[in-house]
């Protein structure tokens, strides 16, 4: 269990590496950058890092903030569905690295929960004489 959740970290991290180097480097790009939103990295309190929408200021955060982009007649038609592919993108990636979290979590807890029932079991198994043990 220990390794099958230092796999779902890796893998988590290994996303969260997609997505600094790939989605995040295009969304800053030209011409995203002159938008009143930008695509950020958030860490959470656990240290598993997301991304938001957020206002250049951090004054707000959220996918409103990305619906507002959409609906705005100030937005240029031309990066809407550029728009629409990173939200997409930001959906899907922050939905595989919550579950391979929680995934590599469990599996942490699973391994230790199995750890104390090992330690139990061998106590018991010490406090018996070895000829009684095989009755």
């Amino acid at each position: 269990m220990e390794a099958w959740a230092s796999q779902c970290f890796a893998m988590r991290d290994e996303l969260i590496g997609l997505a600094q180097r790939q989605v995040l480097q295009q969304a800053g790009g030209h011409p995203f950058h002159l938008l009143p939103v930008e695509l950020a990295q958030q860490t959470t309190g656990a240290g598993t890092k997301f991304l938001r929408w957020r206002r250049h200021d951090r004054s707000a955060m959220g996918v409103a903030l990305w619906q507002e982009l959409m609906a705005s007649t100030g937005t240029p038609v031309n990066l809407l569905a550029d728009l629409h592919a990173i939200e997409l993108q930001r959906i899907t990636l922050n939905m595989q690295i919550s579950l391979l979290h929680t995934l590599g979590r469990q599996a942490q807890e699973c391994a230790s929960k199995a750890a104390e029932a090992e330690d139990a079991y061998l106590r018991r198994l010490a406090s018996i004489p070895p000829a009684m043990r095989d009755r």
